[in-house]
């Protein structure tokens, strides 16, 4: 979906889907929602572009075989190459290097294999012919003559490639970055997503915590509504671009593949004072009414505090934070790319969803509606107060 909406009524390209010229409001159509779909694992192959119309062939088994083969045929034009390859190494499920005499020849493959395991990725190399043992001291590779690339069909199936991940599942194999300070967690959150999204990609965005990501506003950092959502805490200009970004990048994803959010919108933020509340409660509140009910699925938990959050983009990377404090935001926010993990945290995550909506009667599908409705309420309550207050 295209990041600028045109307005039926007046023609004006804009951001949102409330005309700024002619205050004109819509809904738009936004493709049949992803919620429900699983991802491929990826299969990232590296080789020597002599071999290439073998490794074609083996692109196109995997593909036979319900994988995602990852290579530089999807490599965008413009970017580095070899900072592209290092990106699809660390979003992969698994690493396949080529090995020929050719790509043994080449540089490039064995800093792959070594960036790779460095990554705690697992390597699974196909050796064809007869290869020099250095090159794969350490891993046990598919052996196979270039006439015999049919016999991958069997070697690198769904299943085998899911029993390879799962002898790396351990979390304690996964390759954590740590983000010290809100204004990291926020940076680093846009960067993530906006790096999945390059790779062409969108996919679900998963959030636990107190208002998840989309009660930020999405208005420029210089707009008042950003002094309004602090209330009495000082925050710079420089913090709320950042935040600004996380919210466009993560809305990037959700408008095309959808959302499920845990939340919590009692939470009553005192150390802003209430008006701020409001005000986060409105932006959420504006983002749920825009999105479709095939794209959303919300659940409302009383249980959640704003000391902790995950974020899980599809099966691409988690950030789960789990020392926040009021008035400073989220801290110590640990990212991770590690397949098996995200995949441990997705299904967790889910199984907790289900249960609250469960627990509350409400049918997934209706799921926003409820949402609505709840902090619809909350925010007359608020709204009250403020006025009081005045």
């Amino acid at each position: 979906m295209s990041d600028t909406l045109k307005c039926p009524n007046c023609g004006l390209v804009n951001m949102r889907n409330c005309c700024k010229k002619c205050g004109h409001r819509w809904v738009t159509k936004y493709p049949v929602s992803k919620l429900a779909r699983i991802s491929k694992y990826r299969v990232f192959i590296s080789y020597s572009h002599a071999d290439r119309r073998m490794v074609e062939k083996i692109a196109d088994i995997l593909k036979e075989n319900g994988l995602q083969p990852m290579w530089d045929e999807n490599f965008a034009y413009g970017q580095g190459f070899h900072e592209q390859i290092k990106k699809y190494i660390a979003h992969a499920h698994v690493f396949l290097p080529v090995l020929t005499k050719t790509a043994d020849a080449r540089k490039w493959v064995h800093q792959e294999i070594g960036y790779a395991m460095a990554l705690n990725i697992p390597v699974l190399p196909i050796a064809v012919g007869k290869l020099p043992g250095e090159m794969i001291q350490q891993i046990h590779a598919l052996r196979i003559k270039e006439s015999e690339i049919k016999v991958l069909r069997k070697l690198l199936s769904k299943d085998a490639i899911e029993v390879l991940i799962a002898r790396h599942a351990s979390s304690s194999e996964a390759l954590y970055i740590c983000a010290d300070l809100q204004e990291d967690r926020a940076r680093m959150m846009a960067a993530y997503a906006n790096d999945v999204y390059e790779l062409g990609v969108r996919d679900v965005v998963r959030q636990k915590g107190a208002l998840s990501s989309f009660h930020l506003p999405t208005e420029t950092s210089g707009h008042q509504i950003w002094r309004r959502r602090c209330g009495t805490e000082e925050r710079s200009e420089y913090v709320f671009r950042l935040q600004r970004k996380e919210r466009l990048a993560l809305q990037r994803h959700a408008e095309v593949a959808g959302c499920k959010l845990i939340i919590n919108p009692y939470i009553e933020f005192k150390q802003y004072g209430a008006d701020a509340r409001l005000c986060r409660l409105e932006c959420l509140l504006q983002f749920l009414n825009e999105i479709g009910d095939d794209h959303c699925r919300v659940a409302i938990s009383n249980g959640i505090n704003d000391r902790a959050s995950i974020t899980i983009l599809g099966n691409w990377f988690t950030a789960e934070s789990q020392a926040g404090s009021g008035g400073k935001g989220y801290q110590q926010t640990i990212f991770t790319r590690h397949a098996p993990t995200i995949m441990e945290k997705i299904d967790a995550f889910d199984a907790e969803l289900n249960e609250i909506l469960s627990s509350a009667k409400v049918k997934p599908i209706d799921s926003r509606i409820w949402a609505i409705r709840v902090i619809s309420e909350i925010v007359k309550d608020v709204a009250n107060k403020v006025i009081a207050l005045k």
